[in-house]
């Protein structure tokens, strides 16, 4: 750089408390006018003037610091770096993925980025087009998510520390109501896919951990559109000491349930209210209390089915009419308690205290009379597309009376310590848990007149001869008891060369085992000392991007992950209780990269990872919708491998795009018992989770001379599934299930943000209000969750699919305040 005698030079690096480059960062002189921002390394350069005294401010993403620099000699070079200690409003994901950028698989999310695109249901749609090796399983109504060949319940979700759960009697999606996430409250959201830290409890697939935000100051946002409203407020008092947030949720699916085959009287219900409450006795105690309660009602009537199935050579429809009515219907209350004691800046400690209850009760009784025909597919025929001839008739009753109730009771402590070259931490837990399950059900099939596969429900002269008959009453109680130690250090800091590791275990009362855990994650970015070297010797920061090397970050993970059983994997089809279960286990090996550059003079990230997954001791099990039901024994082994990989940026000038690819194969061997009575193994299976692509797109985009006007693309695709019917049937290859295929948009207005557009009068101390119109299921693709089984005069046994939800328009505004 060449300076005039009156010049000199300002120069350094921002980052945050954890030393990651914050890329993008202002840096301005006060009062001068000059500024300039940090390189995709943190560093910056700006030429000053000299024999002045210089007021240097810095700010990131809301988050600002100052500093007085004495006046600097003509041609001098002077260094301040600035480290930015708190980041709570992120406002893309690349910027917040260089926080925890060491950590294999893990992403950090922010709302506020993606709170634009339409979604059918919760959060966690949104999550399945952004977190790596996330498959589209579940459909768009349901909060259930697979990871990397695992299933819905091998995922780990935290809030504030506080482990919560998904229902237990939920058989499809439309029945879940509302996510136990609230989009409003969340201050930032950690997603990891596997390989993760010590510190997280014990499930073999993922963790989500969320974090409710801190208020220091009031503001509030109403959400209202054809599905629901939403409201939050947050606030603060005594100076900040006290603060509060408050959200409250009202859902009902009955405007997309319309679309449905199925017709009928639909009455959803779901609503839920979250709070956190802080208080801070002084500098150093915090105690925090988080309450949630929410009620799920799922009522419906249904009247008719019309299903049309088959291909263009051979088309089939399903009529049936039915009389009854389901109700499926759960609630839940959270009670969480935080004290946190901060003696210093190095050292934190945690006791946490909850209480986690859930109501769940499912009656229905549902008749229905079918009929199965075979369509005309002759185009050239008058009668195309209309009945051909009848394949079948029938009658079935399906029955259940099932109440559930569960309690689980947590005392918990954590810890953390800063030392010379990291960061060690600990904990410990104990958990009692109260399971209370009264069941009952049964289903009558009478096809074409007669039973083909009865029980029967009692032994007398007058029994009546059922399909399937279930009928239990169990109650559990037992104990966990679990500890865990970690320890994250910086090696080398001129490579940044970090390892991460750690080891916990568990103990379960109920069938007295105990599990050990070692894991270990290591990370280091093989350039970073040349291009620290390169940046202090260059004259001109202009130059920094042609002569630097590749930002990349290597990064690998190897660990044990049990998942002692929790009751759904204790009850086998049969509803008996398997005590002797024992712990699934899932070794980890991840191996990636991640590599920040610049396209078309804009910022971007790629993320790439491979994997392996060895599974033992695994519990057989069958996907029916949403519905997962356990063979209850430790009775397959198998992998799990795939390639993830994800990139990010300004495709758009200043709107950041996500792009996500993912492979996967996963399959497993089946001990099993034969019609002789031996004891034999399966050949390889596909695991129900084995969705071998998934692609998903979500794109952002703006008018460029209106930038008000916006649109928002969510695109999924997945490919086919296994799909297996029961049990009986778990040990061969069962029907597939097509791909998914789902795209929504939406058309945005911002009617008005902060002093642009128009506001009205009424709206005075409002902060911006957008509205937008919404289309789900855009291109009308009829995917399906699962099949139902039907029988035709002959006894052929046809699948005919439960399709997921059709096109649906939607209007959604957003108020902030």
């Amino acid at each position: 750089m060449s300076l005039g005698q009156s010049s000199a030079v300002l120069k350094g690096r921002i980052s945050d408390k954890e030393n990651q480059s914050l890329v993008g960062a202002f840096i301005a002189l006060e009062d001068e006018g000059l500024n300039t921002s940090s390189n995709d390394f943190g560093y910056y350069i700006l030429e000053v003037p000299a024999n002045k005294m210089l007021n240097v401010y810095v700010s990131f993403l809301g988050k600002e610091k100052r500093a007085v620099i004495a006046p600097l000699k003509p041609g001098q070079e002077y260094r301040i770096d600035f480290t930015i200690e708190h980041i709570f409003e992120i406002q893309g994901v690349t910027a917040s993925a260089q926080r925890r950028r060491e950590l294999p698989s893990v992403i950090d999310i922010s709302p506020k980025t993606i709170e634009g695109f339409p979604v059918a249901s919760g959060f966690e749609q949104t999550l399945k087009s952004i977190g790596l090796g996330i498959s589209t399983a579940g459909g768009e109504l349901s909060s259930g998510y697979n990871v990397r060949g695992g299933n819905f319940d091998e995922n780990l979700v935290y809030v504030n520390d506080i482990e919560v759960y998904r229902p237990f009697l939920a058989r499809s999606g439309q029945q879940e109501g509302l996510s136990v996430i609230n989009p409003d409250l969340i201050e930032r959201l950690s997603f990891s896919a596997g390989g993760f830290e010590a510190r997280y409890g014990d499930k073999l697939s993922s963790v989500l951990d969320i974090t409710y935000r801190e208020p220091d100051s009031a503001r509030g946002t109403a959400q209202l559109s054809l599905l629901g409203a939403n409201f939050h407020h947050e606030g603060s008092f005594l100076n900040t000491r006290l603060s509060y947030l408050l959200g409250v949720r009202y859902r009902s699916n009955q405007y997309l349930l319309g679309s449905l085959d199925v017709q009928g009287d639909y009455k959803p219900r779901f609503y839920d209210i979250q709070s956190l409450i802080r208080y801070h006795f002084n500098t150093e105690v915090e105690l925090n209390w988080l309450f949630s309660f929410s009620q799920n009602r799922y009522l419906v009537v249904p009247q008719s089915q019309t299903t049309n199935f088959g291909n263009v050579n051979s088309a089939f429809r399903l009529f049936v009419a039915f009389g009854g009515q389901e109700l499926m219907q759960y609630s839940t209350l959270i009670n969480g308690l935080n004290l946190s004691y901060k003696p210093n800046r190095k050292e934190e400690y945690k006791l946490i205290a909850s209480a986690y209850t859930t109501t769940e009760r499912e009656h229905f009784t549902v008749e229905g009379a079918y009929r199965l025909d075979e369509l005309e597919t002759n185009l050239g025929s008058d009668d195309f597309a209309n009945v051909r001839r009848n394949l079948g008739l029938g009658y079935f009753i399906d029955n259940a009376r099932n109440d559930l109730r569960a309690n689980v009771f947590t005392l918990s402590h954590k810890a953390r310590r800063l030392v010379s070259n990291g960061v060690f931490r600990w904990g410990a837990e104990y958990k009692y848990e109260s399971i209370e399950d009264v069941l009952k059900e049964w289903r009558y099939n009478d096809s074409s007149g007669y039973n083909v596969r009865t029980v029967s429900e009692a032994n007398s002269k007058d029994q009546i001869l059922l399909d399937e008959y279930l009928k239990a009453d169990i109650s559990i109680q037992s104990s966990r008891f679990n500890a865990y130690i970690q320890h994250n250090l910086t090696l080398n800091r001129a490579n940044a060369f970090r390892l991460i590791y750690g080891l916990r275990t568990n103990y379960w009362t109920f069938n007295n085992e105990n599990v050990i855990s070692p894991r270990v994650q290591f990370s280091f970015e093989p350039n970073k000392k040349f291009n620290d070297t390169l940046i202090s010797q260059l004259e001109n920061s202009n130059q920094f991007d042609s002569l630097a090397r590749r930002d990349w970050l290597i990064k690998a993970a190897i660990g044990y992950y049990y998942q002692p059983p929790f009751y759904r994997e204790l009850r086998n089809l049969q509803g008996q209780i398997n005590s002797d279960l024992r712990a699934q286990r899932s070794i980890h090996f991840v191996l990636g990269g991640d590599l920040n550059f610049k396209a078309w003079n804009r910022p971007f990230k790629f993320i790439t990872e491979v994997y392996y997954k060895y599974l033992d001791r695994m519990v057989p099990y069958v996907i029916d919708n949403v519905r997962i039901r356990y063979l209850a024994e430790n009775s397959s082994q198998g992998y799990a491998y795939g390639w993830d990989a994800r990139v990010n940026g300004e495709f758009i000038q200043g709107i950041e795009s996500w792009f996500n690819f993912s492979f996967l194969s996963t399959r497993e061997r089946i001990y099993y018992t034969n019609e002789s009575g031996e004891r034999v193994k399966s050949d390889w299976l596909r695991r129900p989770t084995d969705q071998r692509v998934n692609f998903s797109i979500l794109f952002q985009d703006e008018l460029p001379r209106n930038p008000s006007y916006k649109m928002n693309l969510n695109l999924i695709f997945g490919s086919r599934l296994p799909f297996y019917f029961d049990g009986d049937r778990r040990y061969k290859e069962g029907f597939t299930i097509p791909p998914y295929r789902r795209v929504d948009i939406g058309f945005s207005k911002v009617v008005f943000s902060g002093k642009q557009g128009y506001k009205p009068s009424w709206l005075g101390g409002s902060e911006s209000l957008w509205v937008s119109l919404e289309v789900f299921n855009l291109l009308q693709v009829n995917n399906t969750i699962s099949y139902n089984l039907f029988r035709d005069f002959s006894n052929n046994i046809y699948g005919v699919p439960n399709y997921l939800t059709g096109r649906r328009l939607n209007l959604r505004a957003i108020l902030k305040f």
